[in-house]
């Protein structure tokens, strides 16, 4: 009989974030029974309000949650061991916890807030100057995370932050997974007439997927595309998924846009279905993902598995994610544009006899090379990690 797994976390997140994902991908796997040995029938989690008082929030955060998690272990359970699936949640570890505790950890951005050098720019990197709140929050996260058993770190990069910050608590890389076969390519015919893509006019499509912080460089990516020639900018569409308002505040992504020159810019929101993001990756010619740091990088691999391009910097962990010597030297101007222009001039080229928008071909090749981080991978590592403890 499978042993037990409790996942906790806080507010549920919505799938097509990374964290929300993660968590979706690790729990589906623990009920299906993909996880040798393991099950898992319970998640501890509570739906988030929109219009939630922020006090409310907190304390919902900071003591109604933990005490419904304490109070369901100190009675009799049926549990193995408590994962908590994401850094963020560690405060929800109870002190002198019965069973063994795993703690997801995508990154530590947050918890230890840096400034990166990226040429003559100087990129943030985690909020540098967050409210009292967030700093109680973090005190709280930082000590949760020391009482941990086991740091489970999706990328190599978030395995060293981890060994440096908590050197006490083991720590292994287990690299996240991906349903590659619900990435497979779609015919354009067999496609909702009312998808994203059918409505698409003749132009250039690319996809930029993530939030509008810092260390993403939307920024870099408007002045990019900016100075591209005036014939060329008017004839690609970026679509962009994700929050576009800064979280420090600062210009929205669309304003950037608009203050650059980028012709055409349109912003989805985060709230685009499963569905609509997929007919986007697939309607790509490719994604730009010039960030500076991530903890995983679910974006590029999801974008292979589509069989769609990626224009990636070379920098952790996305860049653990890519073949070799496909990323772009984060700094390099020029080699960016070189890239998108590569990029224009093959969807020009193949679609110059058409006057409607054309799907460009999958590559196989990105496919097969990102089927090395399905999810059944995942599932024989993450049954090996449960087995230790």
């Amino acid at each position: 009989m499978a042993k037990q797994v409790l996942l906790v976390r806080g507010g549920a997140l919505g799938v097509n974030t990374g964290i929300g994902g993660a968590h979706h991908n690790l729990a589906t796997s623990l009920a299906q029974g993909e996880i040798k040995g393991w099950g898992s029938n319970a998640v501890c989690e509570y739906r988030v309000k929109k219009r939630m008082n922020p006090l409310s929030r907190l304390f919902k955060r900071w003591y109604a949650h933990p005490k419904r998690i304490k109070k369901l272990l100190d009675k009799e359970h049926n549990y193995s061991l408590l994962h908590v699936t994401d850094q963020e949640q560690a405060h929800l570890i109870p002190e002198h916890c019965s069973l063994p505790v795993v703690v997801t950890v995508h990154d530590l951005f947050h918890f230890f807030p840096q400034r990166i050098k990226i040429g003559e720019d100087s990129v943030e990197v985690g909020e540098q100057n967050p409210r009292w709140y967030r700093r109680r929050d973090l005190v709280k996260l930082r000590a949760g995370l020391a009482r941990a058993d086991l740091l489970v770190c999706d990328s190599q990069a978030t395995l060293s932050a981890c060994q440096k910050h908590f050197p006490k608590v083991n720590s292994v890389c287990v690299p996240l997974g991906l349903e590659v076969k619900s990435f497979a390519p779609m015919s354009q015919e067999h496609t909702d007439v009312m998808a994203p893509a059918s409505l698409f006019t003749k132009k250039c499509h690319l996809l930029v997927v993530g939030s509008h912080a810092p260390r993403k460089r939307l920024q870099f990516l408007s002045q990019l595309l900016g100075e591209l020639d005036e014939e060329v900018k008017q004839n690609i569409r970026v679509h962009h998924v994700g929050n576009e308002t800064c979280p420090y505040g600062g210009p929205s992504a669309s304003a950037l846009a608009q203050k650059y020159d980028v012709k055409n810019w349109t912003s989805h929101g985060g709230e685009l279905s499963s569905t609509e993001l997929m007919h986007l990756r697939h309607a790509s010619e490719a994604l730009l993902f010039p960030s500076v740091s991530e903890g995983f990088g679910y974006p590029p691999l999801e974008a292979m598995a589509c069989g769609t391009p990626v224009l990636c910097s070379d920098l952790p962990s996305h860049n653990e994610l890519m073949p070799e010597e496909t990323c772009l030297q984060a700094d390099d101007k020029e080699a960016w544009k070189e890239a998108i222009l590569s990029v224009y001039s093959n969807w020009q080229s193949r679609t110059q006899m058409d006057e409607t928008h054309v799907w460009p071909k999958p590559r196989s090749g990105l496919i097969e090379f990102a089927s090395r981080y399905d999810q059944s991978r995942f599932c024989l590592r993450m049954a090996e990690v449960y087995d230790s403890l």
